[in-house]
């Protein structure tokens, strides 16, 4: 049963055992202020005698076991009707114990079940023997996604309960605070005006601030809310002296604000709580509706529900963003969120529940929750016209015991456990073995007329199941099985292993720098591919595909038997695709190989190890002397590349420091790495990233700079990554546009410069019309620890669309400037790592606002920091495009040299891969 908080679950409870006729019902809940309240409300029917709901029925005995159950208490327990208990005192009973004591019950009632996978609650679900088991929750999933182990009878929607009353209305109120150590003030200021406002409109509320620990909370209180006393402001937590006082003047309203961690968890009804200062928002998405479900309850004397937060902070997860958006409307957001959190294990439940057992399968004591299945994504499929999932037993031999067997027609799904005993390989003996279980699933799909196998066991197990509920399978392998990979962008190949046609060597496996060539058409002249493993990309989403030659397809993922079967849909398509190659996935490898000698191609720019814009914690100081550096003040350029084995490099920190260092090539060996990083000259310097802090030139030893290169390889220290795919050799004419350049003075790049504004400059020309365009939001980025000069965003209804562009000065004679485009195009390619988080792009250009402004008064042409960091959140819901482009004026777009054509195009075929979209370029039009 899953219904919100504070829709009457207990009300339920009571209905329930009353319809049910029940016997003697146990109430099984989490602490020990529910189980005085449940106690009590059992007592009298609660609400349901004054609606009519229980008539005429004697009011039940009702015990409360507060402390372990002991045999000597089982009379006792046999004269009451109702018995509440907390888990953790049956806990404490022996085993025994425990199954003497739930055999006295015919009905026992899980509140708050989503507490049910702990240790003691499992421990006494399996010693619960007959007894009809109800589970109820508001939460029915866990955030580390095990499901419920239940049969989801019935729920009550969230949107239904706010329709029906049960929930008065909610309001969001935003503080944008982007200077952390002001944020608690601000959010308290906030807090404190609603209440005031709501007391002076008559209305009976409390105020309570959220802190993460109890230290934070002590804090909050003696800095922060202290100074409102007239509101008689209080601390209270797990370490407080006589807390039950405190919660008595808390209830008799003697405190109007109320600091604390989590005091007011389940059990703690009280409804004058209608203002949150959220100086720490939950992170679970459960526990954040039940907080929020316990301060929207109505009674009399009180308003709607206020929620205050600084949304310019970060650490709320994913789940949650939306709700700390600008304006956001919790009261639609939240039912919307509950239901996407609900619908999956809806959708897995409603699955389990249509499996049914065939007639012919044998009674049997075990059992094994289907819905806690989680299956290794991995299966075999078959090209088949028919699918009799009843014939399932002739797969098997008479040694393996078929375990409840269940299958649904209507899904065409099959699921069975297999036990067999097992021999072991160090003895023939028969007197011990292995007792081997495994899963075994099956799903047919009638339109594309594919079967999809899992087998857990090693081995062509699956391959007596096909024949068996299948007519005529035909196993997709060999080379089409490769297919799986089709899609899959930036694709780098973990392990591969070939077999080969020589007598003397039947198979390898390679991993390591030599495993892409390994799979190279012009490597395998006597070998083909056995089996691949690697990671790439597709839609945005990182992902991991194995495949064998013998027909087994993997991810090193698991999930529900809806996700299994989700995921085999998506391969199965794959695999029917016409246009889908089996070496669709070579095109897109990229080749690592060790090098003792710099590459031939021209180098386009150095830039950060790719490592640290991974992190989800991305944290990162330079530090020279006392001063220090945040990634916004710094950067990377190169200084010199030329034939040989090293190049020059250079930090920049700030506007006047630098720091070159020289990163040599030499032969690697067990105990020196491939390269060697050596400072040059400038400060000596550290280099603090996510907690780790080295010296300079240490740092770039264990993170070496990325270089890209006009061929569109990557070099980092002495691996050169070398894509298989040929680049175009020309660069697509309709990719650029122009602008009138009449008027700008083309040596003067940027509008603002040593704290003169430039009206004559390229990038303001370039401005100018970016603001007759739609764009959202448009930003001078401009400076050292750029993302791009300008930034362009554009939102729609469903998309998000950032413009990256970057700028070069004009010089000499237009279009025949090489160096100028290899600088513009270097830069173009270093802003995509910026395209990889559009949460630490928004960081970036909220932190230049506000800390950066090199002599500007803003750096915002349109928009605002705030609204952008409402766009931040909004787009966990928005699909979001990233664009990169170049502004040449130096470039004469009507008569392009072929070399300056070959670079565009390299650097257009690098970004399409990683942003789906080509090189834009702003040139100059000159008629020649």
């Amino acid at each position: 049963m899953v219904m919100p908080t504070g829709t009457g679950k207990t009300e339920v409870m009571i209905a329930a055992a009353v319809e049910a006729a029940c016997d003697r019902v146990l109430i099984i809940v989490p602490s020990d202020a529910l189980r005085l309240q449940t106690a009590d409300r059992f007592a009298s029917y609660s609400v349901l005698e004054k609606l009519g709901t229980v008539v005429g029925v004697p009011n039940p005995v009702v015990g409360i076991l507060s402390s372990r159950p002991t045999p000597e208490q089982f009379a006792a327990v046999g004269a009451c009707n109702v018995v509440v208990a907390t888990m953790s005192a049956i806990g404490l009973a022996g085993e025994e114990t425990q199954k003497q004591f739930a055999a006295l019950f015919s009905h026992i009632f899980f509140d708050e079940a989503h507490h049910i996978e702990a240790a003691t609650w499992k421990r006494f679900q399996k010693v619960i023997g007959r007894a009809n088991v109800l589970l109820f929750t508001a939460t029915p999933f866990r955030e580390d996604g095990k499901a419920l182990d239940g049969k989801l009878i019935y729920e009550f929607p969230l949107s239904l309960a706010q329709e029906r009353g049960f929930f008065q209305s909610i309001r969001f109120k935003e503080v944008f605070q982007p200077n952390g150590l002001r944020s608690d003030a601000s959010i308290a200021e906030a807090a404190v005006g609603v209440l005031r406002e709501d007391l002076d409109a008559g209305f009976d509320h409390i105020l309570m601030a959220r802190a993460n620990t109890i230290d934070a909370a002590e804090d909050l209180y003696r800095q922060v809310y202290a100074r409102y006393d007239d509101l008689q402001p209080i601390v209270i937590h797990s370490r407080t002296p006589n807390r039950q006082a405190v919660l008595s003047d808390i209830k008799a309203r003697r405190h109007r604000i109320v600091v604390c961690v989590d005091m007011f968890g389940e059990g703690f009804d009280l409804p004058q709580l209608k203002i949150a200062a959220l100086h720490s928002p939950h992170k679970s998405l459960g526990i954040t509706l039940q907080f929020i479900g316990r301060f929207a309850r109505t009674t009399a004397n009180v308003g709607q529900a206020t929620f205050i937060a600084n949304t310019a902070e970060d650490g709320v997860p994913e789940a949650l963003e939306s709700l700390y958006l600008e304006d956001a409307d919790w009261n639609s957001l939240l039912s919307d969120m509950s239901f996407n959190a609900i619908d999956p294990m809806a959708k897995l439940s409603d699955l389990v529940d249509r499996l049914e057992t065939p007639p012919a399968a044998p009674d049997e004591d075990l059992d094994i929750s289907t819905l806690a299945l989680r299956p290794k994504l991995s299966t075999q499929v078959y090209r088949t016209e028919q699918f009799e999932p009843g014939r399932y037993a002739k797969a098997f031999r008479a040694a393996q015991k078929v375990h409840q067997p269940l299958i649904s027609l209507r899904d065409n799904f099959l699921v069975l456990v297999v036990n067999q005993k097992d021999g072991i390989d160090w003895t023939d003996s028969k007197d011990i073995s292995i007792d081997s279980w495994d899963l075994f699933i099956a799903k047919y799909d009638p339109e594309l007329q594919l079967l999809y196998i899992h087998s857990s066991r090693k081995g062509d197990a699956g391959g007596s199941l096909a024949k068996a509920i299948s007519t005529n399978p035909v196993l997709i392998k060999e080379e089409e099985v490769f297919k799986a990979f089709s899609g899959l962008q930036r694709l780098v190949l973990h392990n591969v292993g070939l077999s080969s046609l020589s007598r003397n060597v039947r198979y390898q496996m390679f991993a390591g720098l030599d495993v892409r060539n390994a799979v190279d058409p012009l490597q395998q002249q006597s070998k083909r591919k056995s089996n691949i493993t690697g990671v790439g990309y597709e839609d945005g989403a990182r992902v991991s595909v194995g495949c064998s030659r013998k027909g087994k397809i993997w991810s090193l993922t698991s999930g529900t038997l809806t996700d299994w079967i989700d995921w085999c849909e998506g391969i199965g398509r794959k695999l029917v695709d016409p246009n889908a190659r089996h070496d669709d996935f070579l095109r897109h490898t990229l080749i690592p190989r060790a090098i003792i000698e710099l590459p031939d191609s021209e180098a386009l720019l150095v830039d950060w190890p790719d490592q640290l814009f991974e992190s989800s914690t991305f944290r990162f100081e330079v530090l020279i002397g006392g001063t220090k550096f945040g990634f916004h003040d710094c950067g990377l350029d190169l200084v010199e590349w030329v034939p040989g084995n090293s190049f020059v490099f250079v930090l920049k920190a700030g506007e006047e420091i630098s720091i070159t260092l020289r990163l040599t090539l030499r032969a690697e060996t067990p105990d020196l790495d491939g390269y060697l990083v050596e400072k040059l000259d400038g400060p000596d310097a550290e280099i603090d990233a996510a907690g780790d802090r080295k010296p300079v030139q240490d740092f770039f030893q264990s993170n070496p700079p990325l270089v890209r290169l006009a061929d569109g390889s990557q070099l980092s220290g002495n691996i050169l990554l070398k894509p298989q795919e040929d680049l175009p050799e020309l660069y697509d004419l309709a990719n650029i546009s122009f602008l009138d350049w009449n008027g700008v003075d083309l040596r003067k790049e940027s509008r603002w410069k040593d704290g003169v504004y430039r009206a004559d400059s390229i990038q303001q020309r370039f401005v100018e019309g970016l603001l007759e365009g739609p764009s959202t939001f448009i930003i001078d980025d401009d400076d050292t620890g750029e993302s791009a000069d300008v930034v362009a965003i554009e939102e729609t209804d469903d998309t998000i669309v950032v413009s990256f562009w970057h700028l070069k000065y004009a010089e000499g004679e237009i279009g025949r400037r090489a160096s100028d485009l290899y600088v513009v195009c270097g830069q173009a390619q270093k802003s995509v790592k910026w395209t990889w988080s559009l949460k630490n792009l928004i960081n970036h250009l909220t932190v230049r606002e506000t800390s950066h402004l090199k002599g500007r008064d803003t750096r915002f042409l349109r928009g605002t920091p705030s609204e952008l960091t409402t766009l931040r959140k909004a787009s966990r819901r928005k699909f979001v495009e990233y664009r990169i482009g170049i502004v040449q004026p130096g470039l004469n777009g009507e008569n392009i040299p072929n070399e300056h054509l070959a670079l565009l195009a390299a650097t257009s075929s690098f970004i399409q891969t990683v942003t789906g979209r080509p090189l834009l370029t702003v040139a100059n039009r000159i008629e020649r």
